[in-house]
């Protein structure tokens, strides 16, 4: 007498299944509507405004960077600043023990 074993089969979930797809049809649709069937929904979506008053700003005045390097003020400028120095990296010998 043989002892028949079988593995038991794992069940589908057809739920999960036909959910997925529906998410993916409708992210895939709602997509082509948005970009392609409607572009004009978003050309109405402009620059913020603070961006905008920026952009008329530029237009005002135009900047010759030579008048601010002739200027009094920015010759009367020090520079404080110091060199700054690299420490070495590593060891001259890898290998060898502290």
């Amino acid at each position: 007498m043989a002892i028949v074993l079988e593995e038991e089969k794992k069940k589908t979930n057809w739920m999960g299944i036909i959910s997925a797809i529906i998410f993916i049809a409708i992210i895939f649709f709602g997509g082509y509507y948005l970009f392609f069937t409607k572009p004009e929904l978003l050309a109405d979506i402009g620059a913020p405004q603070r961006l905008q008053d920026l952009s008329q700003l530029t237009k005002l005045s135009k900047f010759d960077p030579k008048t601010v390097i002739d200027s009094p003020n920015f010759k009367m400028l020090r520079d404080y600043s110091s060199a700054l120095t690299l420490p070495q990296a590593g060891r001259d010998n890898p290998f060898q023990p502290l």
